[in-house]
């Protein structure tokens, strides 16, 4: 099946290749989540109400990443239109945080998205509501969903004064000020970029049916030696470089060439690249962020490794269970038909593609994308 593509923002776009997310634990989806750490806020943004929400944007000084993403997604005229919008405004700290938060130069980051104008579009509209909500508004609006100009939605969340957004990845962001006056709606303040959703998943309802993502072409048989371990097969093979390089550079070939016994779900060479491709950032780039964190790159790995000898007949059996990972974090099996996915902690379904490669401490299933976990600290 083609994927369905839903909006994605800031965080997936440096991050999805990173196989992280920004403070929801894998292990339960439905969970509470946590706030994000707010970014300081060392000025006061009374806007004008002579003026739009651009214009006041634009006026306030520490809001330059966000005008200048608007300029290139084409929105300036839109935004300076009779509306009226809601917008809900991360600085240019939010943004700073996010990226530092990632390893990733926000320059980098932000060319990528810029070189995207739909998902670009995509992420900036999903800060933006239809209508004038003043703060007394969207705090009458606890706990439900509110639909952005961008179709997708999140959740308003009301603890005493605070109030936050509950995005797509189920992320808090605080809204850290209200009421920015302006002459075609008014500005709320966020502490972080609030998080759209992932291709295949949905973020009106984390727990809804996704779609499979579009396969990434597999033509090299990969049979596996029953005398060797998983890692040496995954060396073997040719088309697991990547795989390879980083079980080396996070120093796990020595525990999985051990007794084991151990199931890897591999991503082939092609998953990485196209994962990177979708992504628009270079995936030597990213590798390098990666490796140079070497407690997320373990986390990484791991959660594509399940405890146990999994043959493909039992993971069918496990049709809609949580499996855990030697990560400590979870993901879901899928089975339509004779397909099997895994849906992982962002709701992303990746394909298995081949299966039962033999292994003399385990078994091999081979899939079509990297698996997106969790960060080590939103565990």
């Amino acid at each position: 099946m083609k994927r369905s593509i839903r909006n994605t923002g800031l965080a997936v776009l440096a991050a999805s290749l990173l196989f992280v997310t920004g403070g929801c634990g894998s292990g339960d989806e439905a969970s509470t989540p946590t706030s994000t750490e707010a970014t300081p806020s060392t000025s006061t943004f009374d806007g004008a109400e002579d003026k739009t929400v651009v214009a006041d944007l634009a006026a306030a000084g520490n809001f330059t990443t966000l005008t200048r993403l608007l300029k290139a997604a084409g929105l300036v005229k839109t935004l300076s239109g009779p509306g009226p919008f809601t917008v809900f405004a991360p600085t240019d700290k939010a943004f700073e945080a996010r990226a530092a938060d990632l390893g990733v130069p926000l320059e980098d980051v932000l060319q990528g998205m810029i070189a995207d104008p739909a998902l670009l579009r995509a992420m900036l509209l999903y800060h933006v509501v239809p209508g004038n909500l003043r703060a007394a508004d969207v705090v009458a609006l606890d706990g439900q969903k509110v639909e952005t100009l961008s179709g997708e939605k999140w959740t308003v969340l009301v603890d005493g004064e605070n109030v936050s957004i509950k995005d797509g990845f189920d992320q808090d962001s605080n809204v850290s000020d209200v009421d920015v006056a302006a002459s075609n709606g008014v500005i709320h303040v966020v502490d972080n970029v609030l998080d759209g959703a992932l291709p295949g998943r949905n973020s009106d309802d984390a727990a809804s049916t996704t779609t499979t993502t579009k396969a990434t072409p597999y033509t090299t048989t990969f049979d596996g030696a029953a005398d060797k371990t998983v890692v040496a097969d995954l060396a073997a093979a040719g088309n697991f470089t990547v795989l390879t390089r980083l079980l080396k550079a996070a120093g796990l070939v020595k525990t999985l060439s051990g007794p084991g016994p151990f199931t890897v779900f591999a991503p082939t060479d092609e998953a990485f690249e196209a994962a990177a491709a979708d992504l628009g950032v270079p995936l030597e780039d990213v590798l390098q962020q990666l490796i140079a964190n070497r407690a997320l790159l373990t986390d990484v790995l791991l959660y594509h490794v399940v405890p146990g000898n999994l043959r493909a007949a039992d993971v069918v059996a496990l049709d809609g269970q949580k499996v855990e990972t030697l990560a400590g974090e979870k993901w879901t099996v899928l089975v339509d038909g004779e397909n099997v996915s895994v849906k992982d902690g962002y709701g992303q379904v990746v394909n298995v593609i081949d299966v039962d490669v033999a292994a003399s401490n385990g078994v091999i299933h081979v899939v079509d994308r990297p698996f997106n976990g969790v960060m080590p600290e939103s565990k």
